[in-house]
């Protein structure tokens, strides 16, 4: 059942929002909205993405394990470079334009139409983006008569296409110009952190301001006075309950089992030799520190994961003879076979040789009692029942 929120415009109009039954996106929704706004603009999308290779994305994203956020962040950089590259439109991030652009915000966009000004939605924005996408990482900081919005979209094997950073910069103007009922809102000054394109006078022109490139981060400067500015909509009592909503929501995502998302990710990089504590925090774009904390608030630590996933993983190989002892220390990153040796003591209470060798005589006497029972006395006695 939906809660509604009215928010009355400087025009005097009533905005309606069903708050309680907003849902935050997938990334299936996400490239659904994407292909809706460029069609909209007159592309045909079904034909662009053919071009691009793209029809295994929306299958893909929505697929893609929830451990690894990185993973999903390196398929939204190849949609945006795919995107650009069929196109031949190198600015075709500020081509997808939403008629409600809180609609890709969910909860948080109604918030941000519920705080006093810019500014104060603004911070909520950066306060509550990991609810919306965990690997946009949002700042906001004053500097003497602005304010700075730095962004910083992280991404895994593949680097961030400038595409990417045009379509989120896009939205985020749109968003405060929507919000702030200001449709000519300007930027004091964009940085790009990018080398300059060989033209760079369209970028002026659409962010109606000087644009740097070449900058140490990519971030939009607004002034003060912009920034500061009421917004008509502002409600502090429905903004209060918004708060108190976004607060356990972002409390209910920091309690999921951090646990259980790197037990899903040590497998495969345990295999690949790649157990290492810093990479898999990046797959789940956090500090290193933060995985150690989460983690030594369910009682638990990397180390010990990571000797769990070890002991699971053995025990399923050493169950058959697809792989030899000495290979499968390998496998389970194993300095050398006596460390493996000395950790099958530890868990089995035997040699992984030993071990191996019961596990298949049990498995073989199990195969050997399975035909006898078809055709010894037993069976006879239940034929003759």
């Amino acid at each position: 059942m939906s809660k509604e929120t009215k928010h009355e415009t400087s025009a005097g109009r009533v905005r309606t929002y069903a708050v309680a039954s907003v849902k935050y996106l997938s990334a299936t929704d996400v490239v659904q909205r994407i292909k809706a706004c460029l069609g909209a603009e007159g592309m045909d999308v079904d034909a662009l993405f053919a071009k691009a290779n793209l029809e295994w994305f929306e299958h893909g994203a929505q697929g893609q394990r929830a451990a690894d956020l990185l993973a999903l962040s390196d398929q939204f950089s190849t949609l945006w470079e795919s995107l650009a590259a069929a196109s031949g439109d190198p600015l075709i991030g500020f081509r997808v334009f939403a008629p409600d652009p809180l609609s890709w915000l969910g909860v948080l966009g109604h918030l941000m139409l519920a705080s006093p000004t810019l500014r104060q939605a603004a911070d909520s924005l950066t306060r509550y983006m990991p609810l919306v996408s965990p690997v946009v990482r949002a700042t906001i900081e004053p500097k003497a008569d602005r304010v700075r919005v730095g962004l910083n979209l992280v991404g895994g094997a593949r680097s961030v296409p400038q595409a990417r950073y045009d379509f989120t910069w896009n939205l985020l103007l749109a968003t405060m110009r929507f919000v702030g009922s200001k449709p000519d809102l300007k930027p004091a000054l964009v940085e790009y952190a990018y080398p300059a394109p060989l033209d760079t006078a369209p970028y002026a022109r659409w962010f109606g301001c000087p644009v740097r490139f070449g900058a140490p981060a990519n971030a939009l400067e607004f002034a003060n006075a912009d920034i500061t500015a009421p917004i008509p909509t502002a409600n502090p009592l429905a903004a209060e309950g918004l708060f108190r909503l976004l607060d356990e929501r972002l409390a209910q995502a920091e309690r999921t089992s951090v646990a259980a998302r790197v037990r899903e990710l040590l497998p495969a990089m345990i295999d690949q030799g790649g157990a290492l504590r810093d990479a898999v925090a990046r797959r789940l774009a956090i500090s290193e520190r933060t995985l150690q904390r989460r983690l030594a608030d369910e009682g638990t630590d990397f180390s010990t994961l990571v000797d769990e996933v070890r002991r699971t993983i053995a025990q399923q190989y050493l169950g058959s003879d697809r792989i030899s002892v000495k290979n499968l220390s390998y496998k389970l990153g194993f300095a050398d076979p006596s460390a493996f040796h000395r950790a099958c003591l530890r868990w089995f209470g035997k040699a992984p040789g030993e071990f191996q060798q019961d596990r298949l005589n049990a498995h073989g006497q199990q195969a050997v009692n399975g035909t006898t029972g078809a055709t010894g006395p037993a069976s006879a006695t239940r034929r003759s029942g």
